[in-house]
């Protein structure tokens, strides 16, 4: 991992916020205070928070991840993910996103109706038409303690950005081709 620069927790939330107005045609006010915007944060996306991301003692940067980074990376486990068999709970390292995408490779997932949405983010990492960086960067951050147990090849969790990452380590590992590194916001412990 390669530090580009510091960042904070108020830019993570501005960067948020503004890529939600622009996908969803969102009219709501973005407030420039950093407290307001980790207020609003917490209101209207609280899983994209955690409740160290404002200590003292949590560091934030910008940073550029390399593919064995990437596919370290502790992926999504949700109902959603599970009954789509990306998430096969059971054994170590279940949840990295190498993991589940060769899980989503065995299962021909990018060619089923629900996986609409990350197939065209396929289709537009192939082309080069999309680029994890700037205003399509992701965010990941210090994995939490429960996670690691049962991932322990895992340091950082897949905050923001499991729709591109999924498709983008599909891309590389179908093509052995680098669409690297990505751009990422990383908070700390």
């Amino acid at each position: 991992m390669h530090v580009v620069r510091p960042s904070s927790v108020g830019e993570y939330c501005l960067w948020y916020l503004r890529r939600e107005c622009r996908r969803r045609n969102d009219q709501h006010p973005i407030p420039e205070n950093p407290e307001q915007l980790v207020q609003v944060m917490w209101q209207r996306h609280d899983g994209k928070m955690r409740k160290w991301f404002t200590h003292t003692t949590t560091r934030w940067h910008v940073v550029l991840l390399p593919a064995s980074d990437l596919a370290n990376l502790v992926f999504l486990e949700c109902n959603w993910t599970k009954a789509e068999g990306l998430v096969v709970p059971g054994g170590e390292n279940y949840r990295l996103l190498d993991r589940v995408a060769e899980n989503a490779i065995a299962l021909g997932y990018l060619a089923r109706p629900s996986a609409h949405k990350h197939k065209v983010y396929y289709d537009d990492l192939r082309s080069g038409s999309l680029r994890l960086a700037g205003e399509e960067r992701v965010a990941i951050c210090s994995a939490e303690n429960s996670e690691i147990q049962t991932n322990p090849s895992a340091l950082y969790y897949l905050l923001d950005g499991v729709g591109r990452c999924l498709p983008l380590m599909i891309l590389t590992k179908e093509h052995a081709e680098e669409h690297l590194p990505v751009e990422a916001f990383l908070a700390a412990k």
